[in-house]
């Protein structure tokens, strides 16, 4: 039986007090269950305690002058670049000594066969690069630093 043949049939299930948005689809001669969307249906005494309890008074918020925004930059010691997955560096935009701002593109990881740009955070300059086109990365080890 083909997917497009199959009949998806939607229910609504409560367990504990909770209600849940179930799609229940037959395969063969069994069916199967998915979750789709989880409920929450307040009891009658959540209610109650709900219309009882009187809104407490919102306090009176005074403007205050707003503050320059202030781009974040390195600290001191610099700041470490880490990649955030396991990969393969494809390419490095930058080199050692650039100034660099934050949102600039500073290399692309490929991982999952996705390639994912790893954009600088703060301004400041690139102190040290530690890895090259062609590097395989783990999880959490130090790309670059910015000081």
């Amino acid at each position: 039986m083909e997917r497009s043949e199959r009949m998806a049939r939607k229910f609504r299930v409560v367990v504990n007090g909770k209600e849940y948005i179930v799609e229940v689809e037959e395969l063969g001669g069994s069916t199967t269950a998915q979750v789709l969307q989880p409920v929450s249906i307040p009891t009658e005494k959540q209610v109650e305690r709900q219309i009882e309890k009187p809104k407490p008074e919102q306090p009176k918020v005074t403007e205050k002058p707003s503050q320059p925004v202030v781009k974040p930059s390195a600290p001191a010691g610099g700041i470490e670049i880490k990649s955030p997955m396991s990969g393969l560096i494809i390419k490095v935009h930058v080199s050692e000594g650039q100034q660099v701002s934050r949102g600039q593109k500073l290399l692309v990881l490929e991982a999952m066969k996705m390639e994912n740009d790893i954009l600088s955070e703060h301004d400041g300059k690139i102190a040290k690069i530690l890895v090259k086109e062609g590097d395989t990365v783990e999880t959490q080890q130090t790309l670059l630093i910015i000081q």
